[in-house]
């Protein structure tokens, strides 16, 4: 449980954009988690689970609702949801970059990238130049093929 614990943190931290170890983040976070869900976790408990305070309960104690919030955040209908499409996306180790960057600086112009979330949700993009991408596959999510975008990180 504990590395299912540690992947839902890093999940949250990735779609927060943000480190979670000051007391103005875990606020932030549980302001951002009640405007998603319309569910509350209290800074308190976002404390725990993160190991801030009283770090012997960390996931001794988490009670299965708190997690179910937290995945549903993450982006996951439910905890159970969550570990199996953890499973299931860390099956394929090839070419990924979890939690790293890229650097349009350093791409070169014709270089395909994809990007997946949740269980079947994809995009490969292509580089143009100039900071402009090309949606070349689009599955499940509002990008379609052949929009165009820039992104500089």
């Amino acid at each position: 449980m504990a590395e299912k614990c540690d992947s839902l943190r890093q999940t949250i931290e990735r779609k927060l954009g943000l480190p979670i170890r000051t007391p103005k983040v875990f606020e932030l976070l549980s302001r951002q988690i009640y405007q998603k869900t319309n569910k509350i976790l209290s800074m308190s408990t976002l404390k725990r689970f993160w190991g801030y305070v009283d770090k012997e309960r960390t996931e001794k104690q988490v009670h299965l609702s708190t997690l179910d919030i937290l995945s549903e955040f993450a982006g996951y209908q439910n905890w159970a949801l969550f570990c199996q499409a953890d499973i299931t996306e860390g099956t394929d180790d090839s070419n990924k970059l979890v939690n790293r960057h890229l650097y349009v600086k350093d791409l070169n112009i014709g270089v395909h990238i994809e990007l997946r979330w949740k269980l079947n949700h994809r995009v490969i993009i292509r580089y143009e130049g100039e900071d402009l991408f090309t949606v070349v596959v689009s599955i499940h999510n509002m990008l379609q093929t052949g929009d165009t975008f820039h992104c500089y990180h």
